[in-house]
């Protein structure tokens, strides 16, 4: 499948729901200059297109409860189909594993963990490694300190060509 072709005025909505998805849609069309209907047509053209998968709330966690944050390096016994399929579904299925990335390198999957406290952090380790996922190992970091937030991609920069503009303008 072909990705769609961003212009510049996308990409501007993009780089404005980024910076606050409450934006309310007068607001956003007045700042990418254009008039409601168009700015509101383009954001409902970006999520069917996938490009806007969701809207989600950022929580600052550690102001709700404190936690245990930690990523788990996973590698695999075997990289079968249907041992990796097992494990994904597990890792989906599982409400502490926030995110998972399949990687190259010393280990196949880096997994994003949040625990109450250590014992919860435990149990996830346990189930991973005894729940016939078919885990080989697992290595599990956690994080001390988030020094850089996610705050959004830096669309310009990543785009080869949105509609002419090229990066090293």
């Amino acid at each position: 499948m072909t990705a769609p072709k961003l212009d510049q005025i996308n990409v501007r909505i993009l780089e404005e729901l980024q910076r606050n998805a409450r934006i309310t849609n007068q607001e956003l069309a007045e700042k990418v200059a254009l008039s409601p209907s168009a700015c509101l047509a383009r954001v409902k053209k970006l999520e069917a297109d996938g490009i806007l998968p969701r809207f989600m709330a950022d929580i600052a966690l550690e102001k709700v409860e404190r936690i245990l944050e930690s990523f788990i390096e996973v590698t695999l016994e075997n990289h079968t189909r249907s041992e990796s399929a097992r494990f994904l579904k597990a890792v989906d299925d599982h409400p502490h594993m926030v995110s998972c990335h399949r990687v190259s390198g010393h280990f196949d999957y880096l997994i994003h963990v949040v625990a109450r406290d250590m014992p919860q952090l435990r149990e996830i380790a346990d189930y991973l490694l005894s729940g016939g996922l078919g885990v080989a190992k697992i290595a599990t970091i956690p994080i001390l300190e988030e020094i850089k937030p996610f705050v959004g991609y830096p669309l310009k920069d990543l785009l080869r060509d949105p509609e002419g503009a090229s990066s090293s303008e």
